[in-house]
């Protein structure tokens, strides 16, 4: 009868401690929660970023950009990418800041081994720094960095920082057998921010700037926008093949140069001087993808101190005459 007392309070005692060490374990994911993580070099194109739930499941993202690695098929270079997702559990506590955590689970989404898109090659690959079966050490912040193994304070990137500290600022996640460390940190919170841009019809937009725009035989899709704050007009629209984007602005020229109101930025091939209604302007067009095209034509109107605009974003550009649309929306 005493064997069994004992062995139900045993057994009781083992209960009540795997309840408790639950409890902590849940609280460590709960404190975790809403914090990301990235281990990286701090220079380069590769980092691997996860997020972990109060559950201890995580997802995450990684990837290597290799710009040197092209081809004319793939002329901006090849990226090597995953995106994955797991579950972690507490094994223990060794120390006062510090756990050991297990990857209980690792899976890698189902993505392509290889393809192309816009001018870049995209190779499967495996999560790095993060390997099932793992047990990976948790220290909180406030460590001493010199608890940390000398490897693994390089990835604290604390020597990065103009007075370097001697405790971890942030939550630190590491491996030994990885060779991984994964700072932590907390985004700031999203501020939805309004749009400066007041869509109108063609009527508002006269009565609010005093622009009008001509619309060219066969355009669909028409939107016009206007933004107060710069007195720039804009009238969007679909033609053909092409999505266009229309701007007029009062504004002054600086020395010879056109004013370039079009709020696009690329390195513009095959610039040639043009006339638009008289005025003086310039087109030129630039490659944005394997098989997209966008062309600009801008000009500058001395006489009303006006500056235009007028872009297009297509897959063809054969046969395109920008200049003649830019004739039949400018209005004078």
């Amino acid at each position: 009868m005493k064997r069994m007392m004992a062995f139900i309070l045993t057994a009781a005692l083992a209960l009540a401690a795997a309840g408790a060490f639950a409890e902590v374990a849940e609280s460590l994911f709960e404190t975790l929660a809403g914090l990301e993580w990235s281990f990286s070099s701090g220079a380069g194109a590769w980092s691997t970023d996860l997020r972990i739930l109060e559950d201890g499941s995580f997802s995450g993202e990684f990837h290597d950009g290799e710009m040197g690695e092209m081809d004319d098929a793939y002329p901006y270079g090849t990226v090597y990418r995953c995106d994955f997702s797991g579950k972690l559990s507490v094994v223990e506590q060794t120390a006062e800041n510090v756990w050991k955590l297990r990857v209980d689970e690792l899976r890698t989404s189902d993505q392509p081994e290889e393809e192309i898109d816009g001018g870049v090659r995209y190779v499967r690959a495996e999560p790095y720094g993060l390997s099932e079966g793992d047990e990976m050490l948790l220290y909180a912040p406030g460590t001493k960095l010199a608890a940390l193994s000398e490897d693994m304070r390089l990835w604290t990137h604390a020597q990065d920082m103009e007075d370097a500290p001697d405790a971890l600022s942030d939550w630190f996640l590491c491996s030994e057998k990885n060779d991984s460390g994964f700072i932590s940190w907390r985004p700031e919170p999203m501020v939805s921010m309004p749009n400066p841009w007041t869509e109108m019809t063609a009527e508002q937009l006269r009565e609010a700037s005093g622009i009008s725009f001509g619309i060219p035989e066969g355009a669909e899709n028409i939107v016009y926008r206007y933004l107060a704050g710069e007195n720039l007009a804009e009238m969007q629209f679909t033609w053909e093949e092409g999505d266009y984007c229309a701007r007029v602005q009062p504004c002054e020229a600086e020395g010879e140069g056109l004013p370039d109101i079009s709020g696009m930025y690329f390195d513009w091939e095959h610039e040639e001087d043009v006339t638009i209604c008289g005025c003086r302007g310039s087109i030129g067009q630039a490659q944005c993808g394997s098989e997209d095209w966008v062309q600009r034509c801008i000009w500058y109107d001395t006489e009303a101190g006006m500056a235009g605009s007028l872009s297009v974003s297509t897959t063809d550009l054969d046969g395109l005459d920008l200049t003649a649309i830019a004739e039949q929306v400018y209005i004078r």
